[in-house]
């Protein structure tokens, strides 16, 4: 009895599968127009409304909402709340219009669950408008391209994102996986590739050249995996910065493999201000490859960008962390270490394990270590727990 009810079910199952002809809600039949000059915002906004919104299964793919080739002006902010079971593709050129009263994410999914967002497409921030010669304080609150905020299973990969006027992407939540991605910035601050915190996120076969971060972790976050990825001229794949009132900290249960990074600010920073208490806890970092990175391994309980420094100590501490496998080199200047670990007194910085680190300098400069309140092993002069 209970076989032949299976049966039933699932040859019910395979002949609706087959039979389902997946929906295409093309943003040319809501207002969309590929002239450069015709906001396609309102019409993605308007073909979610009147063709995506519950006509949608349990199948993301069985929904599209397509933005076919052509070159599109996006002036409006496309806003989804509770967006859920269904594909967006950018397969056009979307070209960011110059506002200075723009702020937020020009592409926001509020509480998503089981979206997919894809393409072969490109959405050009023309983030140098918004800094004129350079200037980050021009416009503080120039908008960002693309977050998912509360997001759950989402599936995120193809789009191109090119100069963002702020941050690339920002992933909350759980279960999220982001690949097969290239990014492609001014060698500027404030233009952070993938920011990510939540449970369980996973990023892998990606490219970022930026200013900034590539590849970083925010809290709290358990579970988080990155493999294969390519960072150029960025600030590395971080923690943090955890500021000078931050409480609660945690991020653990962290595994970064295969990460090449180039002429860059930093390769693997760990950082928080003195004050910021919690917990870090459980990283591995494996097959690293630097070339010409101002600071290769660093972490720091000193972080402290801005003069008004706190001089209260915190209790953030950073426990059993590894780094397995790491070559190449940092930059040429000698007050530089390869190897940083600078934490408060305690020490907070425990169970630092290097296996099989190779790190030189370029030109001729001597490769430095400084330790400070730290334990752990495979360092000369790191004493043990």
């Amino acid at each position: 009895m209970h076989s032949f009810k299976f049966s039933s079910l699932f040859l019910l199952i395979a002949v609706s599968s087959v039979g389902y002809t997946a929906k295409t809600c093309n943003v040319l039949d809501y207002g969309g127009v590929a002239d450069n000059a015709t906001d396609i915002g309102l019409a993605i906004i308007k073909a979610h409304a009147d063709c995506v919104s519950g006509a949608t299964t349990t199948d993301p793919a069985d929904t599209v909402l397509l933005v076919p080739p052509g070159t599109y002006a996006l002036q409006t902010f496309v806003y989804f709340e509770h967006p859920s079971y269904f594909t967006i593709e950018i397969n056009g050129e979307l070209n960011l219009v110059f506002d200075p009263a723009l702020k937020g994410n020009m592409f926001l999914f509020d509480r998503c669950d089981h979206l997919v967002w894809k393409g072969n497409g490109t959405i050009h921030g023309h983030g140098d408008l918004w800094r004129p010669n350079n200037n980050l304080g021009a416009y503080p609150n120039r908008p960002r391209l693309l977050r998912f905020q509360n997001c759950n299973n989402a599936d995120i990969s193809g789009v191109t994102l090119h100069n963002s006027p702020m941050f690339h992407v920002v992933i909350i939540g759980n279960d999220n996986v982001a690949h097969d991605m290239k990014i492609i910035a001014d060698h500027i601050g404030a233009t952070d590739g993938f920011d990510v915190l939540g449970n369980n996120n996973y990023v892998h076969d990606v490219s970022v050249e930026n200013g900034d971060e590539c590849v970083t972790l925010k809290s709290p976050t358990n579970g988080f995996v990155a493999e294969n990825i390519q960072c150029h001229y960025s600030a590395g794949c971080n923690i943090g910065s955890f500021g000078k009132d931050a409480t609660g900290v945690s991020v653990q249960n962290v595994y970064y493999r295969n990460v090449t990074l180039n002429d860059g600010d930093a390769g693997i920073m760990l950082k928080s201000f003195s004050s910021s208490q919690g917990v870090v806890k459980n990283l591995t970092y494996v097959d690293f490859t630097f070339t010409n990175v101002a600071h290769p391994i660093k972490i720091t309980d000193h972080w402290c960008p801005q003069s008004n420094c706190p001089e209260t100590t915190g209790s953030l501490s950073w426990q059993d962390i590894t780094f397995q496998s790491i070559t190449g080199t940092g930059d040429r200047y000698r007050n530089r270490p390869t190897i940083e670990v600078n934490c408060t007194s305690g020490p907070t910085c425990t169970g630092i394990t290097f296996e099989d680190v190779q790190l030189a300098k370029e030109g001729d400069a001597t490769p430095t270590v400084h330790l400070e309140n730290a334990c752990g092993s495979g360092l000369p002069n790191l004493p043990a727990c």
